[in-house]
């Protein structure tokens, strides 16, 4: 129930922001708006403002469709029918190009005004997140190079170009760091500017020791084994961090695979592997990651720790290829839940976080239809109604801040799709309206009616897909 509660409030919610979007630019036009829905198909509500003193709304028809995957803002327009000549200043289509330009982009615009707003208010409300707690380095990184060993906290991180001697460091002002996901932002950020990297970190093991900086070059070199499964390396993998520090617990153990047939359960806490100590899981999952000798999977000896008894198990690798690497793989997830703290910032800052992780989430956005595009992505990521709803329940039960972060990435996905130039979006109005400006002549109506019918075809495509692909999760 909760998982249709929390998907009907949120695409009520998006599409409501969205039309309103449209409608409000629209009116602040002078173009004569005769019904703003909320929902598609057969109305199962209508209203109708008559009050005298709200003139933008008089005359306009509210209602709600029984089919809640859309809604719409229907105008004043002489393609829709004749417009008597006392109307005619108020019909869309005797707007100016810019005018309907703007009526078009603003529902996209109003959702990315939105998660904005979204994303700002989680980040005030608070929640917990990641301590920055770093794991063992990745081997050969910049990290390992900077003398990280693991179990160190990051207190805060910089960036610098021109610095010739580490001991300038101390006197370089340093952002304050409060979780991982902060940390991975910042590692993106100074990835892109092409910077050096400072952290003032602290052993976590020993409180009493005094703060350092260490400086993180990213020198040209072989790229670090990514710590996921992704060909595009994380900005914290090229640094060499990887993951959050958490403890060699076994979560997950593929059926039939190299750690199921040795014996290995879930839950096992894995304290050696080839004789070594296991500081963390990331120290672990590149341990199997480099089992490879000449090419050749090696078995591998693990003490794992089950219910307070020590057990010695021998796994054999396996050989698999990922991102143009050939590594060892046991067929199992590594990693306990990591250390947690409350997290939230003042409200002008929110404001700021919430428009940096949208323009983030979009920039995401936009690579991921990219790779979709030129077939670097699988359809298999596209998800329907029931991975929507799915995702609602999930995100609503783990508290405010995460289901006002997924509203928020909810909406930006909005924005961004219906921006694209496909006909039957607004990104497709857009598009014959900059045919218009370059040659001062309106797409033809024949050629409007064949791009809506390829537009239509189009987005049939995709939502059957997306259908299919929920099917499929559902049924697995």
């Amino acid at each position: 129930m909760l998982n249709f509660l929390a998907f009907l409030f949120a695409l009520t919610l998006l599409v409501s922001v969205h039309e309103w979007g449209h409608y409000r630019v629209a009116v602040g036009f002078g173009v004569k708006v005769l019904r703003f829905s909320i929902g598609l198909g057969r109305p199962i509500w209508r209203w109708r403002q008559a009050n005298p003193d709200l003139q933008e709304l008089r005359g306009t028809e509210v209602t709600v469709g029984w089919l809640p995957l859309g809604g719409y803002v229907l105008m004043l327009d002489e393609a829709n029918g004749p417009v008597s000549p006392e109307q005619s200043h108020q019909a869309f289509n005797r707007q100016p190009l810019w005018a309907r330009a703007c009526i078009v982009a603003a529902g996209p615009v109003a959702n990315l005004l939105l998660a904005v707003m979204l994303l700002a208010t989680a980040a005030w409300w608070g929640q917990e997140e990641p301590a920055p707690l770093l794991s063992t380095p990745l081997a050969q990184s910049p990290a390992e190079h900077a003398g990280l060993l693991g179990g160190e906290k990051v207190l805060a991180a910089g960036a610098i170009r021109d610095l010739s001697t580490s001991d300038d460091l101390a006197s370089l002002p340093l952002k304050p760091v409060t979780s991982f996901v902060q940390l991975q932002a910042l590692a993106a950020e100074t990835l892109r500017d092409e910077q050096d990297w400072v952290l003032e970190v602290q052993d976590s093991l020993r409180p009493n020791a005094s703060p350092r900086r260490v400086r993180l070059s990213m020198a040209p070199s072989p790229t670090p084994i990514s710590a996921g499964s992704a060909e595009r390396v994380a900005p914290l993998d090229q640094w060499g961090l990887g993951a959050p520090r958490a403890e060699a617990v076994v979560n997950r153990v593929e059926p039939g695979g190299p750690a199921a047939q040795a014996g290995v359960l879930p839950g096992d806490r894995v304290r050696k592997i080839q004789g070594q100590s296991v500081p963390d899981a990331q120290f672990l999952r590149q341990a199997i990651r480099q089992s490879l000798v000449s090419g050749v999977a090696q078995p591998l000896n693990l003490e794992v720790v089950r219910n307070q008894q020590v057990l010695e198990l021998q796994v054999q690798a396996v050989m698999v290829e990922q991102a143009g690497q050939k590594i060892g793989r046991i067929g199992v997830a590594v990693g306990s839940t990591p250390s947690l703290e409350w997290v939230s910032h003042d409200p002008l800052e929110s404001v700021f976080l919430g428009a940096q992780k949208t323009y983030a989430l979009t920039a995401l956005t936009l690579r991921t239809l990219a790779d979709l595009v030129t077939g670097q992505g699988s359809l298999d990521q596209l998800g329907g109604p029931l991975a929507i709803a799915d995702q609602a329940g999930r995100s609503a039960h783990l508290g405010l801040a995460a289901y006002l972060g997924f509203l928020g990435f909810l909406s930006i996905s909005l924005g961004v799709l219906n921006l694209l130039p496909l006909p039957m979006l607004d990104g497709g109005h857009l598009m014959y309206y900059l045919w218009e400006l370059l040659t001062g002549q309106p797409v033809s109506s024949d050629w409007v009616n064949g791009l809506q019918k390829v537009g239509l075809m189009l987005l049939v495509f995709l939502m059957v897909t997306a259908l299919v692909n929920d099917g499929i999760r559902l049924l697995r």
